[in-house]
């Protein structure tokens, strides 16, 4: 055999071990991504809260296309938040984020607001039909939680009259007010951001 043939047949013996090498990285690489993805992922969009914090009641607004918003009370005086998206192999959740209740529940005015990221701006408020949470022209969403559980969840969770108010993809700077207020257009409580 010719030394050019030698010399040819080890650069393709070569070259197949090469490729050969990288395609088993790359199914290695594939392999753990997708192991690793399918463990954090689940079928429905509340699984994937509660397999980070399994002891939340959830307190679910929609779940609309590939995305699910979460509010939830974590150890019965803690309200928080959460977005959960769904991915290839199933939901996914954000990060959780959360912050301390009134003990009293005294929310008859603003008693602090809350965020989730820059476009999720939350707090709770004691529901009464004639007020309005409004920011500039916006009017917030109200999600009234006395009639969104049963009168026993309600009452250990002390949610008689509250409502949940948020503002969605509404960009809130420093120094924005949000304004509680009457059918009469009186503003009863304002707070500034």
């Amino acid at each position: 055999m010719k030394l050019g043939a030698i010399v040819k047949k080890q650069s393709i013996y070569k070259n197949t071990v090469s490729v050969l090498g990288l395609i088993v990285i790359l199914i290695s690489i594939f392999s753990v991504w997708y192991f690793s993805e399918k463990a954090n992922s689940y079928a429905e969009p509340q699984e994937a809260v509660i397999a980070i914090e399994n002891d939340l009641l959830l307190i679910p607004p929609y779940k609309l296309n590939d995305v699910a918003l979460f509010f939830f009370i974590k150890d019965k005086n803690n309200l928080g938040a959460t977005y959960v998206q769904k991915g290839l192999l199933g939901w996914k959740t954000d990060i959780l984020t959360w912050s301390a209740m009134d003990n009293n529940r005294n929310y008859d005015k603003f008693n602090g607001v809350q965020s989730h990221g820059e476009k999720l701006t939350f707090g709770l408020i004691k529901y009464k039909e004639e007020l309005i949470v409004k920011m500039d022209e916006n009017n917030a969403q109200l999600l009234l939680l006395d009639v969104m559980f049963p009168p026993k969840v309600v009452e250990e969770y002390q949610l008689e009259d509250l409502c949940i108010w948020y503002f969605e993809n509404v960009t809130v700077p420093k120094g924005k007010t949000i304004e509680l207020i009457n059918n009469s257009g009186e503003m009863i409580d304002p707070i500034s951001l």
